[in-house]
């Protein structure tokens, strides 16, 4: 029985690193070790071996995850949860007079826990810690309370009444943190949404600061394209030809060079309709083109949506291009292609420049901290890298092709 009580903490654990079906060396080393010390200590420590199993899987789930306080936070989390099932079973049996069926039961509702927990898990993307550590240590730290109290307080006795009474407590008190959970993220949702907006308004901001700049631009060539038809004109009426081919060498042909130097290969951007994505992309190629890095964009039907997080994807393409920029920057012969396309129901962006020295290997590339261009500027891949990680979405891919280095952000799902 108390094997059975051991394996579950096992399942579940590995349920909430969303890694059931992987089963390493480790897990069986560890199985191995639990299945020991429940044969050998279970009968001789008593209440004490329960504390002895709840270190095991403190190590167990830090093995995993690398912070002692998440693997505190999951650990206490199911084993609290386990104590719950036990109680639950306990009463079940007593008041149906059920001789013999607490194992039953027991093993019931720790199967059904394990296969709603995964559907739970599939369709959510819960998380049994918090991100900031302050809140994983108060958390931890009460838990390990509720938790003693429970355990030194019962002991062996296994007392109807106890239970009872402990089982309501631990229902309160589960409620309780799941209210304020529900408040924490219904607060970390605000204040995502409002950096959202603020990140588009800023977008539609840049955006139409281009806009302007390049009307502006128009507005100036198109006093300087009346002024040279003027000048022609009036080469034309005194039939002054050796004037007009002089004038057309000096200043004509020159004009006409810069023109097709800086021509604006960003047209297809009028088919995105996500503005978000189109501001983001607009307002970075045209600071790289401005820059003098020669640019090309290309997307061939209209982008109308995304299956991602609009904000998640902006600062991914934002940090894409100005890497690329940067790369680039002040090397002659300097270019940057992106483009957007559909492949196999998935909304793939590619953004390649050209390579103009030796790079490191990928995995120091994407290192917090580092970067080939000075200290303290490395921190664009590692956000990447974590943008990337938190939507299951969203693939990254970068290669380094001759020449070429190469970014490929894949959103899975029709857009």
């Amino acid at each position: 029985m108390i094997f059975i009580q051991e394996i579950f903490p096992f399942l579940i654990i590995k349920t909430l690193l969303r890694n059931l079906i992987e089963i390493s060396v480790f897990d069986f080393i560890f199985l191995i070790a639990c299945i020991t010390a429940t044969n050998f200590l279970a009968a001789f420590l008593n209440v004490y071996f329960s504390l002895l199993m709840l270190v095991m899987y403190i190590f167990f789930t830090w093995w995993y995850i690398r912070s002692i306080d998440k693997a505190f936070c999951v650990s206490l989390q199911v084993f609290i949860w386990m104590i719950v099932l036990d109680h639950i079973s306990e009463i079940v049996a007593h008041i149906f007079k059920y001789t013999g069926g607490y194992l039953l039961i027991f093993t019931v509702l720790g199967i059904l826990s394990i296969v709603f927990l995964n559907i739970f898990l599939n369709r959510t993307t819960f998380k049994p810690t918090f991100e900031r550590e302050d809140l994983n240590k108060i958390t931890a730290f009460l838990l390990l309370v509720i938790y003693l109290y429970i355990i030194l307080g019962e002991g062996w006795q296994n007392q109807f009444r106890l239970i009872f009474s402990n089982l309501v407590v631990l229902l309160v008190v589960i409620g309780s943190v799941f209210a304020l959970y529900m408040e924490y993220l219904k607060n970390v949702r605000t204040k995502y949404e409002v950096q959202q907006k603020n990140t588009q308004i800023k977008n539609d901001t840049r955006y139409m600061t281009e806009i302007e700049t390049h009307y502006n631009e128009l507005r100036r060539f198109r006093h300087d394209y009346q002024n040279m038809m003027l000048s022609i004109n009036e080469y034309l009426k005194t039939h002054d030809l050796d004037g007009l081919q002089q004038y057309y060498s000096k200043n004509i042909e020159p004009v006409t060079k810069r023109v097709s130097d800086e021509q604006y290969n960003l047209g297809d951007l009028s088919q995105i309709k996500v503005k978000s994505i189109k501001s983001i992309l607009f307002s970075k190629l045209s600071h790289a083109q401005s820059a003098g890095i020669k640019v090309h964009f290309d997307l061939k039907e209209q982008l109308e949506k995304v299956s991602v997080n609009e904000l998640d994807l902006d600062i991914a393409l934002g940090i894409i291009l100005d890497n690329a920029t940067e790369a680039v920057i002040g090397h002659k012969n300097a270019e940057i292609m992106s483009a957007i396309f559909v492949e196999n129901n998935s909304t793939v962006f590619l953004v390649q420049n050209t390579v103009f020295e030796e790079l490191p290997p990928l995995w120091k590339l994407k290192a917090e901290g580092y970067s080939t261009k000075g200290k303290d500027r490395g921190i664009g891949l590692s956000n990447l890298g974590k943008i990337v990680n938190r939507n299951d979405n969203m693939i990254l891919e970068t290669r380094v092709l001759e020449s070429t280095f190469l970014q490929r952000l894949t959103i899975k799902g029709e857009f």
